[in-house]
C-alpha cells in the first residue's frame, strides 16, 4: 500500500476550504438531460457515485449560458432559463451527503455549437473543421456578433451565474478554453473583428474581463470564481499561446479570479486535455507550470492525469496547486478513496483510448443521435448507476458453476462479474497468460497501458476466489468433468485469408506469409519490405510497429479510411506517426494480387500497381469468431452466452475492447 501525501494536503480557494488537491472537471456527459434541458436522477446518480470517492472538488458541465450556446441540441445542461434551479439544486444536495465541493461550468460554444449558422466573433470567422454535428449539419459562413449581441451574452453568463447560486454549487468556473466562443475572442485565428473587441491584446480579452465582472457583480464574493483557459491553443502563430496565457494569469487574479485551471487547445488541433494514449501522461502539465509563476491563485493541471502517484507527484513539485482528473473518474468512481487509503493496484485505470467517451458521443452525433451519451471502455456502468446498483457483498439467492472459456477483456469481465455476483467461477485461457487480445495490442508502439486493465483484472479476480486455469483450452472432455451450469464462451476470433480480396496466394515461392496473430504471439521475424493486408485497428497498428523497426511497410486496405473502429483522437495520433515513417497506405483497393513470380500488385479505381519487391505478407484483415465449443455445449443441455469477438467482429463496435468489456459486463450481470 502506497500513502500519497501531497494530493491530499487541504488547500483554500477564495472562501472555500477544499480537503485535498484532485478534481474531477467538467465533462459533457451527453445524458440525464430531460426534454426541458433539466437535470434528472441519471445524472444525479453519476456524481452521487463519485462524490462517494471524496475528491476535493467537482464540476459539472459545461452548461450552456445561451440557446445559441449550445454543442448539441440536448445532452447539455442548460442555464438560461429559471426552470432549472429545482432540479439543479436536487442534485446539489444530494452530493452534499459527501464532503465535497460540488461546483459548475458555465460556457457559450460559439463556432463549435451545432446550429447551421453559428455565432462567433466575426463573420470572416474561420469555421472549425470538428464539431459534434460537423457531420449531419452543413454550416454557412458564421454570424458576426454585434456589440449589442457581445453584451447580451456578457448579461446571459451574470444571470446564469445568479441561477447556480441559487441552486446552492459551491464555485464556478468559466470556460475560456477548448475553442470555445470566449477562446474564440481571445484568439486572432478566430476573431477578426475590427472593434472594442479584436485586433490588440487588450481588445481581444474584453470579452471575457466583461463576463468576470459581470459575475462578480451579480454574485458578489459568495462564492469563487475559476476560468478554465488555454495554456496555448496549438494553433501556429495566429492562435494564443503560452505567452499570452502567462499575461492573462495575473490580470485575471486581479479581477477576483479564485484559481486557474490550464488546459489547451481546440477540437482541431486536438491537443485538448482528452489526449490519447499516444501523447506522454501528464503531457500538458507544462502549461499550468508555468502559468503559476505568475499568480498566487491556485492553479490546476489537466490532461491524460490517469494517476494517483503521478499527480501527487505534480503536487509534490509544485508544477500545480490542483489536478484535474477527468476520465480517470470515470473508469473508477473509487480513484480517489483508493488513493486515500494507498490502495493504488485496486484502482481501474483508464487507458486513455477515448473510445468510450468523447468518441463515442462524437460517433452518435455524427449518426445524427440527439442523445450522444458517453461510456468508458473500462467501465461500462457509466451513465447506467442510476438505473443499475453494485452492491458489494450482495449475492444472487442461487449461487451456479460458471464456466469462462476465454481470458481476453470480454471472459475477464463476465469472470468478474459473476463472481461479484457469488457464482462459482473457472476461468479457462488457452495461452500462458490471461489479457487475449490486450496484451499482444500492449506490444504495439505507445500501446503498454491497454496491459494496465490486465493487471487490474488478474487481482480483482484472485480477491473474488475465480479460480483461473492456464494453458487449458475448453474442450468436451473438460466441459463432461466440470458439468457447469452455464458456459461463457469469450474465445474470441481467429484470423483467416481474405479470399477473393487477395488471389494468387498459392502461387507464393519465397514469400513469407503470416497471420497477424502468428506475427506478433510469435513475434516472428519479417524481411524488410512488408505488405500488410488490412488497414483496420490492428492492421495500422502493427504497421506502425513495423515501421518502427524500420521496415519498409505498405497497407492495402478496402475502406476510404485506416482504423475506424479506434477513436478519432487516437486515429489523428497514428495516422502522424505511420506518415513520418514513410508507411504507404493504399486506401479503397478492390484486390491485392500475387504473381507466379512473388511480384505483388495492387488493384483500385485507378488501375493496377506494382508494389516494389515484397518480402512478407501479413494478413490483418478478415477474422471469424472461434465458437466450435457452442454446438457441443448446446448438445449437452448447457446454457451457453457467447461473446466478444467470438459473437461477431465485423459492424459497428464488434471486434473493439470497447464492445468485448461491454458484452463481459451484460453477461455477468445476466446470470
Amino acid at each position: 500500500m502506497e500513502k500519497l501525501k501531497y494530493l491530499f494536503q487541504p488547500l483554500k480557494i477564495g472562501s472555500m476550504d477544499v480537503k485535498n488537491r484532485v478534481v474531477m472537471p467538467a465533462m459533457g456527459m451527453g445524458f440525464g438531460i430531460d426534454e426541458d434541458g433539466c437535470v434528472n436522477p441519471q445524472l444525479s446518480e453519476f456524481y452521487v457515485e463519485r462524490a462517494r470517492g471524496r475528491p476535493g472538488m467537482m464540476t459539472v458541465g459545461g452548461a450552456a449560458v445561451d440557446p445559441m450556446g449550445l454543442i448539441t441540441p440536448r445532452g447539455m445542461e442548460i442555464l438560461w432559463d429559471d426552470k432549472v434551479i429545482p432540479a439543479f439544486r436536487e442534485m446539489v444536495r444530494a452530493v452534499h451527503h459527501y464532503d465535497v465541493k460540488f461546483g459548475i461550468q458555465l460556457l457559450h460554444a460559439g463556432l463549435q455549437s451545432y446550429f447551421e449558422q453559428p455565432v462567433g466573433p466575426s463573420e470572416h470567422s474561420p469555421l472549425p473543421k470538428f464539431t459534434y454535428s460537423a457531420a449531419t449539419t452543413v454550416k454557412t459562413s458564421p454570424r458576426g456578433m454585434s456589440v449589442a449581441e457581445v453584451k447580451e451574452c456578457v448579461r446571459a453568463f451574470g444571470s446564469a451565474a445568479e441561477r447556480c447560486v441559487k441552486a446552492g454549487f459551491d464555485f464556478l468556473e468559466v470556460n475560456a478554453g477548448h475553442g470555445y466562443l470566449i477562446n474564440q475572442f481571445l484568439t486572432p485565428y478566430f476573431n477578426r473583428r475590427t472593434d472594442e473587441y479584436g485586433g490588440s491584446y487588450e481588445n481581444r480579452i474584453r470579452f471575457l474581463l466583461e463576463v468576470i465582472r459581470e459575475i462578480r457583480e451579480r454574485i458578489g464574493g459568495e462564492i469563487p470564481i475559476g476560468v478554465r483557459i488555454n495554456g496555448d491553443d496549438f494553433l501556429g502563430e495566429e492562435g494564443w499561446t503560452l505567452t499570452d496565457a502567462c499575461r492573462l494569469a495575473p490580470i485575471l487574479e486581479n479581477e477576483g479570479v479564485d484559481y486557474l485551471n490550464v488546459s489547451a487547445g481546440t477540437y482541431d488541433t486536438g491537443h485538448i486535455s482528452l489526449m490519447s494514449m499516444y501523447r506522454e501522461q501528464g503531457a500538458i502539465v507544462y502549461l499550468a507550470e508555468e502559468v503559476k509563476k505568475h499568480v498566487s491563485i491556485p492553479v490546476m493541471a489537466v490532461g491524460r492525469i490517469k494517476n494517483p502517484i503521478m499527480a501527487d507527484e505534480i503536487i509534490k513539485k509544485g508544477r500545480a496547486d490542483l489536478v484535474g482528473m477527468g476520465r480517470a473518474h470515470l473508469a473508477d468512481p473509487e480513484i480517489v478513496e483508493k488513493a486515500r487509503k494507498g490502495d493504488i493496484a485496486d484502482i481501474r485505470l483508464c487507458l486513455g483510448c477515448a473510445r468510450g467517451c468523447i468518441d463515442r458521443a462524437a460517433r452518435q452525433a455524427k449518426a445524427g443521435e440527439l442523445d450522444t451519451a458517453i461510456s468508458c471502455v473500462v467501465n461500462p456502468r457509466v451513465g447506467r448507476e442510476y438505473f443499475v446498483k453494485e452492491i458489494q457483498g450482495e449475492k444472487k439467492s442461487a449461487a451456479k458453476n460458471v464456466l469462462v472459456a476465454g481470458a481476453g477483456p470480454s471472459g475477464l469481465e463476465a469472470a468478474r462479474r459473476v463472481a461479484f455476483a457469488g457464482h462459482k467461477v473457472i476461468l479457462c485461457e488457452s495461452r500462458a497468460k490471461i489479457g487475449g487480445q490486450l496484451r499482444l495490442a500492449a506490444r504495439m508502439p505507445r500501446r503498454q497501458e491497454m496491459e494496465d486493465i490486465v493487471r487490474w483484472y488478474e487481482r480483482q479476480l484472485n480477491k473474488l476466489g475465480v479460480e483461473i486455469r492456464l494453458n487449458t483450452p475448453v474442450t468436451e472432455d473438460l466441459l463432461n468433468q466440470l458439468s457447469p451450469d452455464v458456459l461463457v464462451l469469450a474465445t474470441g476470433s481467429l484470423p483467416e485469408a481474405p479470399l477473393g480480396f487477395v488471389t494468387g496466394l498459392e502461387n507464393i515461392k519465397d514469400l513469407e506469409l503470416l497471420t497477424v496473430d502468428e506475427f506478433i504471439e510469435e513475434e516472428r521475424l519479417t524481411g524488410d519490405s512488408v505488405l500488410v493486408i488490412g488497414g483496420d485497428q490492428i492492421g495500422a497498428q502493427v504497421a506502425d510497429y513495423l515501421s518502427e523497426q524500420g521496415k519498409r511497410v505498405y497497407i492495402a486496405e478496402k475502406a476510404a479510411y485506416l482504423a475506424e473502429k479506434m477513436a478519432g483522437v487516437e486515429i489523428v495520433d497514428l495516422m502522424e506517426r505511420i506518415r513520418k515513417k514513410g508507411v504507404k497506405v493504399y486506401r479503397r483497393v478492390q484486390g491485392v494480387e500475387v504473381l507466379p513470380t512473388d511480384e505483388v500488385w495492387i488493384v483500385n479505381d485507378r488501375g493496377r500497381e506494382k508494389l516494389p519487391q515484397i518480402d512478407t505478407i501479413i494478413l490483418a484483415s478478415d477474422r471469424r469468431p472461434n465458437v466450435f465449443l457452442a454446438e457441443v455445449a448446446e448438445r449437452k443441455g448447457i446454457e451457453t452466452h457467447i461473446i466478444g469477438d467470438a459473437s461477431g467482429v465485423s459492424t459497428g463496435d464488434e471486434g473493439t475492447v470497447f464492445a468485448a468489456i461491454a458484452a463481459g459486463y451484460e453477461v455477468g450481470r445476466q446470470i
